[in-house]
């Protein structure tokens, strides 16, 4: 009795190492990573020598157009001597990619999409007297009041090659992709000289319409729709007015308008066209507006703010002084 008893269990021993065997054999396929490839990504800056960006985020984007991969690299990557220390190794499945890359960690730029055909940069909803810390409303300039109102842009440093980059199958050496940032972003610098009855208690913000709602990588450009602008504009002596704006650009349309409406603590308004200033300047990424010849009301002639005024005084219309 006892010999059958240990002959069922050195069967049953038997089958068991068997089955162990068995598993092992199936699990040894889960330790093949052949199906991701190392990538070194490169940054040249010649284009942008000034650049002096928080993080850099690189988009990998098959070109089948499904979701694409993204990577926001921090300082201290693998660098060497003269080169960006953004510099990484990545990991990706082999395939062919559009890639686009950016500075990121930017104070207003938000991202959207995650394919490289609606991949863009937008920014925040804001309140057109944002600058001069008020939330009431105020009156849009003529034929802009369908455009939303967004934050200005913080400044872009992008780049996308033009050809998509091929990641070969697993090799022990990395493919190389070298991106080549350049800033992107318009620069608008406002001087208004002339401006009577500008005491230092005045409060002043002005608003530039039909600037472009994004900027579009896929075809390097500013797009989406028109929106209003806010920025707030600074006393540069007794009587001038200076202000800067950052923006994607605008958008590139026949008979496109761009207003500038100034706004004061008085509650009176005064709008500009500004449209030939923006089409005709000659470096477009940096725009110099000057215009002349705004009179606030006197606070001798009742102007200023009161408990009791609530509404906005009649727009003014200026003529540009070149």
């Amino acid at each position: 009795m006892k010999s059958k008893i240990y002959l069922l269990a050195r069967c049953m021993a038997a089958i068991f190492i068997l089955m162990s065997q068995q598993s092992c054999k199936q699990r040894e396929l889960c330790y093949d990573h052949s199906h991701v490839s190392p990538v070194s990504i490169i940054f040249d800056w010649s284009l942008a020598p000034d650049a002096d960006p928080s993080t850099m985020v690189v988009w990998f984007f098959p070109t089948d157009g499904s979701q694409g991969r993204r990577f926001e690299l921090l300082r201290g990557g693998a660098a060497t001597k003269g080169e960006s220390d953004f510099n990484s190794v990545v990991k990706l499945a082999p395939g062919e990619y559009n890639v686009v890359c950016h500075n990121g960690d930017t104070e207003n730029n938000i991202e959207e999409g995650n394919t490289f055909l609606n991949y863009s940069l937008r920014t925040y909803d804001d309140d057109i007297l944002s600058p001069i810390n008020r939330a009431e409303t105020a009156p849009c300039p003529d034929g802009c009041e369908s455009q939303p109102v967004r934050s200005a842009a913080s400044t872009l440093y992008t780049h996308s090659p033009a050809s998509p980059v091929t990641i070969p199958t697993a090799s022990a050496y990395p493919v190389t992709v070298t991106l080549v940032p350049e800033k992107v972003t318009m620069e608008c610098h406002v001087t208004i000289t002339g401006v009577e009855n500008l005491i230092p208690d005045v409060k002043i913000s002005a608003v530039i319409t039909g600037a472009a709602e994004k900027w579009i990588h896929h075809s390097g450009m500013p797009g989406g729709t028109d929106v209003m602008v806010p920025f707030a504009l600074r006393h540069c002596g007794t009587d001038c007015l200076k202000g800067d704006v950052t923006l994607f650009g605008v958008n590139n349309r026949e008979n496109r308008v761009n207003k500038l409406r100034v706004y004061t603590s008085y509650k009176y308004y005064y709008d500009f066209d500004i449209s030939d200033q923006i089409r005709n300047a000659p470096d477009p990424q940096n725009i110099y507006i000057s215009l002349s010849g705004i009179k606030l009301p006197s606070l001798q002639d009742g102007g200023g703010m009161s408990p009791g005024v609530n509404d906005w005084g009649d727009t003014v219309k200026e003529e540009i002084q070149m």
